[in-house]
């Protein structure tokens, strides 16, 4: 749902109306809209706004006349600050130079101070009717509703929500409105952890009747409920991404759910559990970083609002393979700190069992370089074949989802490619990806992108040659001295084999633009070769 203050203000009975405070809020959700005319602000807080577990809803826009207490200014600041508390979005005043005889500055001051929006039908006029407005306002969210998604609308709410009040017994309770359905929020051994129920007053009906059926006995399914006519539980259980396990049940009274309510329900559950089961922290970020390799802008732009942090500006992925994921998420916050002193935004998370770190362009190369060198010197120490690889120069989080897929298909062909790489590249990735485009085109590709090296094969030291000019171009860089250590040989030795290799090839392996067309020659057969081991 993505009706906000700003579109009901277009309704046929809002045309003539004014904002007069709290413009800051006209972009919130809202949820319903309902009428108050309480003399006492304690009866909204005692009544209506219990405490953040039980009463906490928030999203209506509240329509009053201020009926009872006209000439009690004190007493109108005050019913305004509990809506504000509970979360309400604004309040639409009726009967203004009519019965109220006027709108005091201090009602004004309030909305602006907390983005509350504060709306005045047209002064003087006593024909006015709320049911109008109810009736427009109800309609147009009922509308919306059809195509809303569930999540982005529940986590718009939550995060303009005050941050007391930012539980997952408050989202419990929106799912609850959104959905007119009795929800429930179990542990796997059966103990009621959160409730919400539609209606309100059926709380201990349920509560009571749900005793016999807790756990239930599958992880996805559905029961009907002998404590209320006609009403069906239907469940999932929900995987946190700390490990931890949760059942979820709908109560729905006569009509039966909607196809992908519940799958919509059990997805807004598991991201609220992270972020706000825990009161945020380093394991929330894990449902921002799922977002943008997902490439889901709406639900990322939610969550970007909730971390503050600028979607814009992550032009880097840096992925941690080869280790132990948990192990390195342990760390990951250091690392964020470490790389925060040469990059504006830095983030990490695991995501599908992979370390991740979201980052905007670093500052410095040879300082980024230097953090990658001590980052893969730790891991190496624990794990031997732990890589990182790094994908730059990002546009946007579709490239970013693009990169990821990269790694999850090339990153294998790159360590056949370049054995002893441990910091790969995004350019290296697409490099493999393209020499195993050649592979996966048949025996006639294959053979064709071998065609610089067959020279070589008629050789009777052919071995030693494809080993040398491989490990040359490859290995190291194109470097006499790195390609006789790498090799075991004295330097001399590398000098002859590659004055062979250039009188055979008619050119050095290091002239370009020869160069380049050998250089894929020999990663595609390091690839064929390696696929002849497996």
């Amino acid at each position: 749902m993505s009706v906000t203050v700003e579109d009901l203000m277009r309704l046929p009975s809002l045309r003539q109306a004014k904002v007069i405070g709290g413009s800051g809020g006209m972009r919130r959700v809202v949820s319903s809209i309902s009428v108050l005319e309480s003399t006492k602000p304690e009866i909204l807080v005692n009544e209506l706004f219990p405490d953040a577990r039980s009463g906490y809803s928030g999203g209506e826009l509240v329509i009053t006349g201020f009926i009872n207490c006209t000439d009690d200014v004190e007493m109108q600041c005050e019913n305004v600050r509990r809506l504000i508390e509970g979360g309400e979005v604004g309040l639409v005043l009726y009967y203004v130079g009519v019965y109220l005889p006027r709108v005091d500055q201090r009602l004004i001051d309030m909305a602006d101070e907390n983005d509350f929006v504060l709306i005045c039908m047209p002064e003087g006029k006593s024909n006015l009717r709320y049911g109008e407005l109810i009736t427009d306002v109800t309609e147009c969210i009922y509308q919306d509703k059809s195509s809303a998604s569930l999540v982005s609308d529940i986590l718009d709410r939550m995060s303009s929500a005050p941050r007391s009040q930012q539980t997952v017994a408050t989202a419990l309770r929106m799912l609850c409105m959104e959905l007119g359905c009795s929800i429930v929020l179990g542990s796997m051994d059966g103990v009621l952890l959160e409730l919400a129920t539609w209606p309100s007053e059926l709380e201990d009906t349920v509560r009571k009747g749900l005793e016999p059926y807790l756990p239930f006995p599958f992880e996805r399914g559905s029961v009907r409920c002998n404590f209320m006519p006609d009403a069906v539980a239907y469940c999932q259980t929900i995987r946190s991404d700390s490990g931890e396990r949760y059942q979820l049940a709908l109560i729905r009274v006569g009509m039966p759910l909607e196809k992908g309510e519940l799958e919509q329900a059990a997805d807004t559950l598991r991201i609220c559990i992270n972020i706000w089961g825990r009161q945020s922290g380093t394991d929330a970020v894990n449902e921002l970083v799922r977002a943008i390799l997902q490439d889901e802008p709406l639900r990322m732009r939610r969550l970007a609002g909730i971390f503050h942090i600028d979607i814009a500006s992550i032009h880097e992925l840096w992925l941690f393979c080869g280790t132990d994921a948990g192990k390195v998420k342990k760390h990951m916050k250091e690392y964020c700190e470490l790389m925060r002193q040469y990059a504006d935004t830095v983030f990490g998370a695991v995501f599908e069992g992979m370390p991740v770190m979201c980052l905007s362009t670093p500052h410095s190369l040879r300082e980024t370089e230097k953090v990658m060198v001590g980052m893969i010197a730790d891991m190496r120490a624990v794990w031997p074949d732990a890589v990182i690889v790094r994908c730059c120069g990002l546009n946007n989080t579709t490239d970013c989802r693009r990169a990821y897929l990269t790694v999850l298909d090339a990153l294998e062909d790159v360590r056949n490619i370049f054995p002893d790489r441990c910091l790969v590249l995004q350019g290296e990735l697409e490099f493999a990806a393209e020499c195993r485009k050649l592979i996966d085109g048949g025996e006639d590709a294959a053979m064709r992108s071998l065609a610089p090296l067959t020279a070589l094969k008629s050789d009777s030291e052919s071995g030693d040659l494809l080993e040398t000019v491989c490990t040359y171009l490859l290995d190291c860089d194109g470097s006499v001295t790195k390609t006789a250590g790498k090799l075991f040989l004295h330097r001399n030795t590398i000098k002859y084999r590659l004055q062979r290799i250039t009188d055979m090839l008619g050119y050095h392996p290091a002239k370009m633009p020869e160069m380049m067309g050998l250089y894929r020659s020999a990663a595609v057969y390091r690839l064929l070769v390696a696929s002849k081991k497996t």
